[in-house]
């Protein structure tokens, strides 16, 4: 059977919020210590740390759109005034939530990385800034507190403290969620979803009299974890909550024992299989959480859903060495295409994390690499416009088998594609990604109301092979190469590499009269 894929410009779908590219950081393990920042007297906790120059340019290099931040499960034992004021004073605490496993995760936090430090780094990124405050072991009026130090007039008690501490104008955060995955047991502060919905009530009430200009996130669950929560919550405080957050990692950390069976069942190729189709389940899943949605609010609802948490992960090595594959690389540029499609209510998305943990980039000592990983964001947060296309996809597929939480699948096509275009209508990207471990796929493209024309910009992430790894002093083993094209010379057939993520950039025929 000849692939073949039909791109419909006349046909917008939705509109794709840039801030499903976003990021996460969190005080655990070498994300923040020992990744994002430098310890200038190593072995002495309390620093002085410095950011990394060198990784903060890679990080500007994907543009990244929106960081949340202390957490994640840090944020519920986290206290936000242990971080602020002179770094030198602040207290050297134990922290709360990971100590819980040794210095593996981290136990002490020197608490030199706080609220005006985050601040710091978003600005410096050209990022909104998403803070998670502390629902577990905090307070209403703690989080208020926050929100007044953050945002409030140079007036009140916190606008003054933040002057005392060198920075007079209000910062103006906007996006705040309250409290992270209450359902779990794992969770300090772990809740039914009843007392969750009258503690968030509680915290908002009091953050909005500080500030009644701030958009909510509300702790929604997977049904994986808890299938009634996301409707008893919304029941509740519905009306109430902006973004309902959603948590997704595959095949799961829980489900170690599962991905080992799977490989030793069906090898590498059925690992591989497994993953590059695993982006259908978090698509699957993000669809539960719409139905969840519709059947408490009603279809026409302004409840929005926010996947603030992602990324593959199945063995608790990746918290120190991610040592993700081109494979893996394919997995998050399949989640985008997901994002894509369930762009009409999925407005932002953070993968776990930036740094180190699962990370996107690899730190330790003097030295810094690109994983695999971090090239998906490269392309598409450069390459994807605002406008998502119809699409349509002939080709062959394949079955999967379970790995971990990733179920078995069947008739999984070997491409998967998104069309995105340029606000003013003149530029087409073509995004597709070639699932098949060993064979080239030649494929018909067939355009409805565009005309391609001029030269072709041609990006291709691609490795020597599936599993093929980046890592210090070798992170280009795995990226991206591009090329130029005469249109001409390569539609409307083109064929795209084995194991590979391709974006075609199309510029509009322009016909000019005489």
């Amino acid at each position: 059977m000849r692939a073949g894929i039909e791109i419909d410009a006349a046909r917008i779908e939705s509109e794709i919020e840039p801030m499903i590219y976003g990021h996460f950081i969190e005080n655990m393990a070498r994300c923040i210590y020992g990744g994002l920042l430098r310890n200038e007297r190593p072995g002495f906790i309390r620093g002085p740390w410095k950011l990394r120059e060198d990784l903060l340019a890679m990080v500007k290099e994907i543009k990244p759109p929106v960081i949340r931040w202390p957490g994640g499960l840090f944020a519920d034992g986290y206290h936000w005034r242990d971080g602020v004021g002179p770094p030198g004073a602040r207290p050297l605490k134990r922290n709360r939530y990971w100590s819980r496993y040794g210095p593996f995760t981290r136990v002490l936090d020197p608490n030199v990385f706080g609220s005006d430090e985050f601040i710091e780094l978003v600005n410096a990124l050209g990022a909104v800034p998403y803070v998670n405050v502390n629902l577990g072991t905090g307070s209403a009026r703690e989080a208020a507190r926050w929100v007044e130090y953050m945002n409030g007039a140079a007036d009140t008690l916190e606008g003054r403290r933040r002057a005392e501490y060198g920075r007079s104008e209000p910062v103006g955060v906007r996006l705040w969620g309250i409290g992270n995955e209450m359902y779990g047991i794992w969770s300090l502060g772990h809740c039914g979803p009843l007392e969750y919905a009258r503690r968030y009530a509680e915290f908002r009430e009091a953050m909005e009299a500080v500030d009644p200009d701030l958009r909510y996130v509300a702790v929604g669950a997977d049904k994986y974890f808890n299938k009634t929560w996301n409707r008893e919550v919304l029941s509740e405080i519905g009306d109430r909550v902006d973004y309902l957050s959603i948590h997704i990692y595959l095949p799961g950390p829980e489900r170690m024992a599962g991905v080992l069976a799977a490989r030793l069942r069906n090898g590498s190729a059925g690992l591989y299989h497994g993953i590059v189709a695993a982006p259908l389940e978090v698509e699957r899943r993000l669809n539960l959480v719409k139905k969840d949605i519709d059947a408490a609010m009603g279809p026409d609802s302004s409840v929005e859903v926010t996947l603030d948490e992602w990324n593959l992960w199945w063995k608790l090595s990746q918290l120190l060495v991610p040592r993700f594959t081109l494979r893996d690389a394919l997995f998050v540029c399949g989640t985008f295409h997901a994002l894509h499609r369930t762009s009409h209510f999925v407005k932002m998305a953070n993968i776990a994390q930036m740094v180190n943990v699962l990370g996107l980039l690899c730190a330790r000592g003097e030295r810094v690499y690109r994983s695999t990983i971090y090239y998906p964001f490269l392309m598409y947060t450069g390459l994807a416009g605002p406008k998502r296309l119809g699409t349509k996809v002939k080709c062959e597929t394949f079955s999967t088998t379970r790995v971990g939480g990733i179920p078995s699948m069947r008739d999984v096509p070997v491409l998967d594609c998104t069309a995105t275009m340029s606000e003013d209508g003149m530029t087409l990207t073509l995004f597709v990604i070639n699932r098949h471990m060993t064979d080239d796929v030649p494929v018909e493209l067939h355009f409805d109301g565009f005309s391609p024309g001029g030269q072709v910009d041609v990006h291709c992430l691609n490795g020597p092979g599936a599993n093929s790894v980046n890592s210090y002093g070798r992170d280009e083993v795995v990226g991206i190469k591009r090329e130029m094209f005469d249109a001409g010379d390569i539609l409307p057939l083109y064929t795209f590499p084995a194991h590979s993520v391709t974006a075609l950039v199309l510029k509009a025929q322009v016909f000019r009269a005489g």
